[in-house]
């Protein structure tokens, strides 16, 4: 049963001359039958204290509006002086930039908590960001925010830290069967391939030969998307999948993939376009005029903007970087501050779809 007002006390006098009006961890304490210790440790996430007794602590401090004193708090939070580590992509991609921009947004509401934020980008290798691991764990740093790559070296060592006591965020893109780790933020990238498909079957009448620029094969944000494209156009006969090619999230490299794949492949009439090099992979869609090859393509950027104007690009799906780096940092926070771990471990963010018409938007 829920521990609330009425079905702790049956009679709303009795709670209002045993507790008060104004609850407090002393109060949260003679509730829940533990010392106020007790209760400090469960709000402040830190100490031993059994599962149960930490539940019941927390769906007290919920159902009674407990709210700690800011001053206090920031006090207790600025003597453990904590540090958060970050690591980001290292590639041309404008998203990633983003993404930083959200972080280090919230960095800056951090400081008067005294939470330092150590944001390192890395190359998409396993060595590097083990590399990157290594180095801010050498800092002593309380918590990791990571765009990981899928490799079982990785997901070994991101286990590790959340086995020491590290909560690990991923953010933007996961690795697979995970589901024990802190939290995930981002988008739900099957979802968002099957709406791209979706999107694909509206605008070419359900019938199309399509060729597919994803960034990097390993991230399983790029290959949940194509998995999902996939999956939707299974009950739409006429809808083929021709081609798939890799581009590293660079633009160069996505000019060639395309054109590449284009000249291949003269029945190719629409283009999936998973990730990054966006501006590179209009670029060669542009030069073949006498094709009509339909597109959709993801982000909002200033150069996706400028093909969808342009009619290269017919719909592109936006997953708010500056959100999720945002987001990824605020998990933590209630963590270590609130004491609250997320409810989910899975956070998804909007998906969005913008054509012509809202580009501007």
């Amino acid at each position: 049963m829920n521990v609330t007002r009425d079905t702790l006390y049956p009679v709303k006098e009795l709670f209002i001359k045993e507790v008060g009006d104004l609850i407090t961890q002393s109060k949260i304490a003679k509730l829940a039958g533990v010392s106020r210790s007790t209760v400090e440790r469960v709000l402040n996430n830190r100490g031993d204290v059994s599962e149960a007794t930490r539940e019941r602590i927390l769906e007290i401090a919920k159902n009674f509006d407990y709210q700690p004193n800011r001053a206090g708090q920031t006090l207790v939070i600025r003597r453990k002086k904590l540090k958060i580590g970050c690591i980001i992509i290292e590639a041309a991609n404008p998203f990633y930039a983003e993404l930083n921009k959200g972080i280090e947004e919230k960095a800056h509401e951090f400081q008067s908590y005294g939470i330092k934020v150590l944001v390192r980008k890395a190359p998409f290798t396993a060595a590097d960001q083990i590399r990157e691991i290594d180095g801010l764990l050498d800092e002593n740093i309380n918590a990791l925010v990571i765009q990981p790559i899928v490799n079982d070296p990785i997901t070994e060592k991101l286990k590790a830290l959340e086995d020491s006591g590290i909560p690990v965020v991923t953010m933007n893109t996961d690795i697979p069967n995970h589901d024990s780790q802190f939290c995930y933020v981002g988008n739900d990238f099957h979802l968002c391939g099957m709406t791209a498909a979706n999107i694909m079957a509206l605008i070419t009448g359900g019938k199309c030969n399509a060729g597919i620029i994803t960034g990097f094969a390993n991230a399983k944000s790029h290959y949940d998307r194509i998995d999902g494209f996939k999956d939707y156009i299974r009950d739409f006969p006429d809808m083929k999948v021709i081609d798939i090619a890799e581009n590293q999230d660079d633009d160069l490299e996505s000019y060639h993939a395309t054109k590449t794949m284009l000249e291949k492949h003269p029945e190719i009439d629409a283009m999936f376009l998973v990730a990054g090099g966006v501006h590179g992979a209009g670029k060669a869609i542009r030069s073949f005029k006498d094709r009509k090859i339909r597109t959709v393509s993801f982000d909002d950027m200033p150069e996706t903007r400028k093909l969808v104007k342009d009619g290269i690009i017919q719909a592109t799906i936006c997953q708010q970087p500056v959100r999720q780096g945002k987001m990824a940092l605020s998990v933590l926070f209630d963590y270590f501050v609130e004491g609250k771990k997320p409810e989910n471990n899975r956070i998804y963010t909007d998906i969005q779809i913008k054509v012509k018409a809202n580009i501007d938007q």
